[in-house]
């Protein structure tokens, strides 16, 4: 099985999970553009290969965070819509909207919530449902609550990381410095993402023997 994650970060929370199964791990970048610049270079899965994309989300239905969910359905709020071919055995499925930008604000999470049904945020599951299909890949979609439809983020935490899915280390220390008390914020945010990838990694061991293959 060959999983993909967005970020790097993510990446390595999965790691020794995949060394372990024997599953080959990608990190593709974020948004759509990442997607498909790995999507189209050779270290993309052949056909008819198993892949996931796994990673965390924004919650903008009321979803703890730190809890894992299998994404049922993918929209990508143009009228793009579709469902994986295979699943894993967390305790539920969701909708997933894939934006182009970071939802900071709790009243862009409730929109996005209110148009468009959406129980989870990314901006990279319908690229990837759109190139799955395409390559003929049984694919599947894995995400971990990082933060809830009650939570802000920084403002700009979206250019926090480069094309690579790479922390840009300097960008976070300026935010810093401008803003003391981020601090506090970024502590507690990556706390919820860690105990969010542990929770995916989890849905990941738990997934039937057929999608795992």
């Amino acid at each position: 099985m060959h999983i993909v994650c967005a970020l790097d970060f993510e990446r390595s929370a999965l790691s020794a999970l995949a060394r372990r199964r024997g599953w080959t791990l990608h990190c593709c970048g974020p948004r759509a553009a990442g997607v498909e610049r790995w999507a189209g270079s050779a270290a993309a899965p052949p056909e008819g290969a198993t892949v996931v994309m796994a990673g965390v989300a924004g919650g903008p239905s009321p979803i703890d965070a730190g809890h894992a969910v299998a994404v049922g359905r993918v929209v990508d709020g143009r009228g793009g819509e579709g469902g994986p071919p295979i699943g894993t055995a967390t305790p539920r499925t969701a909708r997933c909207l894939s934006v182009d930008e970071v939802l900071s604000s709790t009243e862009a999470k409730d929109r996005a919530a209110r148009n468009h049904g959406a129980d989870l945020v990314d901006m990279e599951s319908a690229a990837f449902a759109r190139v799955a299909s395409a390559r003929g890949w049984r694919w599947g979609v894995v995400r971990g609550i990082s933060d809830t439809v009650d939570e802000t983020l920084p403002e700009g935490i979206g250019d926090w990381v480069d094309g690579h899915g790479r922390l840009r280390i300097w960008q976070v220390v300026r935010a810093i410095v401008r803003r003391p008390v981020l601090l506090v914020r970024l502590r507690s945010l990556r706390a919820r993402s860690v105990a969010a990838m542990r929770a995916v990694a989890a849905a990941l061991e738990s997934m039937p023997a057929e999608g795992a293959a």
